[in-house]
């Protein structure tokens, strides 16, 4: 098994405050069961989950203020090593309030502080340092004030310049500009993954995709166009791969829902663990689906690992993803 580290560009980390209440009701007072917490965002989730894989992680992103103190902490107690930019603003919070009589969760996402020009190259400087030829490098999450559309683009060009493997998973005019780039081939041609879920690819689209077989249409022609490989996540039912000779759906194992909020993160964590260690896509996928479920199985964004290998087991991956025409899909 090669030996490589993550490299998570966090942007626009937070501090996850999780409450816990029996049933949720808007404009009223609502009574909380229980708080959890922690180190978040999707980027810091995508740590989490790739340290329970027993990966080697580096967290880059920006933080400021007393909450960037708790999740520079965040990253020790997880063993990932902390290269975030210190800036003057201070790390956002996000309020979650999960409804345990039906695992839904209401999220509260504030934009996070202003990043500089300055502070974005200092980023990208260390970044640079640090990749090595094999390493997988994963960008993703919102980006705060400061960020111009193109942040992802500009990560993912720089990790493929330095032969490493590259996973973006952003979306609006992010997710459009990455693949504009890519098309215009100012991103290399190296081993590029963009990940969207279904609803972050209509919207890029302007199209409506009823399901994962008028994405695998729209996933086919952008890899045609671009030469990326596309991973398309539909929650519970399951994802989509098409990249080079290889167009893989991969189904979802049932759980029972506690919180889904993060399984998206953890089902990237997932893959880019997988794809760092060299294995297969039809590999990549099932360990990606079984953490995707594994995480919206527990109260706050996380994996069992014994869970992930059990669900691993009950995970299918077929050889021919159910792709549609343009015509059918009309």
């Amino acid at each position: 098994m090669p030996e490589f580290t993550l490299h998570v560009v966090c942007p626009n980390p937070a501090l996850d405050r999780l409450q816990v209440v029996a049933q949720f009701h808007p404009f009223e007072v609502n009574r909380v069961s229980t708080v959890h917490s922690l180190a978040g965002g999707k980027g810091l989730i995508v740590c989490r989950g790739a340290r329970r894989l027993g990966a080697t992680v580096t967290a880059h992103g920006f933080v400021g203020g007393v909450v960037g103190q708790v999740i520079r902490q965040g990253c020790q107690d997880l063993g990932v090593l902390d290269r975030h930019i210190e800036i003057a603003g201070e790390t956002r919070v996000t309020p979650v309030v999960i409804e345990q009589s039906t695992g839904r969760s209401t999220v509260l996402n504030e934009r996070g502080p202003l990043v500089t020009d300055d502070e974005q190259d200092q980023l990208a400087a260390g970044l640079a340092a640090a990749v090595r030829p094999g390493d997988v490098v994963v960008s993703t999450g919102s980006l705060p004030p400061g960020c111009a559309p193109g942040f992802h683009a500009r990560i993912a060009r720089l990790a493929l310049d330095r032969g490493a493997v590259a996973l973006v998973d952003a979306h609006g005019d992010a997710l459009a500009q990455v693949i504009a780039d890519t098309r215009a081939r100012r991103i290399g041609t190296g081993t590029l993954v963009v990940k969207p879920n279904i609803h972050e690819l209509a919207g890029i689209l302007e199209q409506p995709l009823a399901d994962l077989g008028a994405a695998g249409a729209a996933m086919r022609a952008l890899h045609a166009d671009t030469g990326a490989t596309f991973v398309v996540t539909s929650g519970t039912a399951g994802a989509l791969w098409i990249g080079g000779a290889d167009e893989l759906a991969a189904d979802s194992p049932q759980v029972e829902t506690l919180n889904a909020t993060g399984s998206g993160d953890s089902f990237l964590a997932g893959l880019a663990v997988s794809l760092g260690r060299g294995e297969p896509p039809a590999s990549a996928l099932s360990l990606a689906s079984a953490m995707g479920a594994a995480n919206a199985a527990a109260l706050v964004p996380d994996v069992d690992p014994d869970l992930v290998t059990r669900l691993r087991q009950r995970v299918t991956v077929t050889g021919h993803a159910p792709v549609r025409s343009a015509a059918e899909s009309a």
